[in-house]
């Protein structure tokens, strides 16, 4: 199966609003029901995020001091199944990646993750990139 790297804010979380703690904010609706799905179907989970990146002057020991413990009980408290987690992801407006999907809706997004990019090119015999 897929090693999937997946966004936090903005896809399994909603965004955070001024006057909001990440503690506060709710889950993408369909987003921990899906990536259940995934674990399910034998993929293999990787969350990433860019929370605190850019207040944090990119400082991933400070990020996680910040903001890690908060993050990690969120998930659990949403049942958000994951095998690891990245703090630290960059910051930047926009991000420009080869195996990149590009987030619409939980709606769009196959259980088994059949219908994304890397699932596709292997089903096709294309392979795809290594390492």
């Amino acid at each position: 199966m897929a090693r999937l790297c997946i966004d936090l804010d903005g896809v399994i979380a909603e965004l955070k609003k001024p006057g909001q703690t990440y503690r506060d904010i709710a889950p993408i609706p369909g987003a921990p029901e899906k990536l259940r799905a995934f674990k399910e179907a034998g993929h293999y989970i990787i969350i990433q995020t860019a929370r605190h990146m850019k207040t944090c002057g990119a400082n991933v020991g400070l990020v996680q001091a910040r903001i890690a413990k908060d993050t990690l009980d969120w998930l659990e408290r949403h049942d958000v199944p994951y095998d690891e987690i990245y703090f630290g992801k960059p910051w930047a407006q926009i991000y420009i990646d080869d195996n990149a999907f590009r987030f619409e809706s939980w709606d769009a997004v196959a259980d088994d993750a059949s219908n994304l990019p890397a699932n596709r090119e292997e089903q096709a015999g294309a392979g795809g990139n290594v390492g």
